[in-house]
């Protein structure tokens, strides 16, 4: 099983119909089951609801083969934690789907480190749906040195003059 899901805050019915339509067509052969939130488009040749509930949606992502979803942080990390290949295409502000760019821009540095699948749109969206059978999404490594270094950055930043850290006053 494929699963679909699109999130909750906003529609994203250029993703469910794209993969309606690749569904529809044979282009994917699996059963794929679809969240499709609140947007006007239901789906003719997938399994869907609107809505699941957070032990649902757990389930839904260790049951499937594999995933297709929106670029959202939320999704693309359980998707990793879980190790199931993703492909995401990301909400545009444009289209009125989200409030700024920010999924495309995550979508590309997640797919660009072996993490996600990504198709731009979905005239992009049949010719990558065939990847998703044979990827195998390279592990998430979390590590500190980020962290270390906006911490430095932040600190250093507190330390210069005028910026909210003042020597503590010894007769205090």
């Amino acid at each position: 099983m494929i699963f679909l899901t699109v999130g909750t805050q906003f529609p994203f019915d250029r993703l469910v119909r794209g993969v309606d339509r690749a569904a529809g067509a044979g282009e994917i052969r699996d059963v794929v089951f679809a969240q499709v939130g609140i947007g006007g488009y239901k789906p003719e040749h997938l399994q869907w609801v609107e809505q699941l509930d957070r032990g649902t949606f757990i389930q839904k992502v260790r049951e499937s083969r594999a995933i297709i979803a929106h670029a959202g942080m939320g999704t693309i990390l359980t998707a990793l934690e879980a190790g199931k290949p993703l492909l995401v295409m990301p909400r545009q502000r444009k289209f009125g789907e989200a409030v700024n760019d920010h999924q495309t821009a995550m979508a590309r540095r997640f797919a660009a480190l072996g993490h996600v699948l990504m198709a731009r749109d979905e005239t992009e969206l049949p010719r990558v749906l065939p990847a998703i059978a044979s990827f195998r999404p390279s592990p998430r490594r979390a590590t500190g040195d980020g962290i270390v270094r906006r911490l430095r950055i932040f600190l250093d930043k507190l330390g210069r003059p005028g910026h909210g850290l003042k020597k503590p006053d010894p007769s205090a």
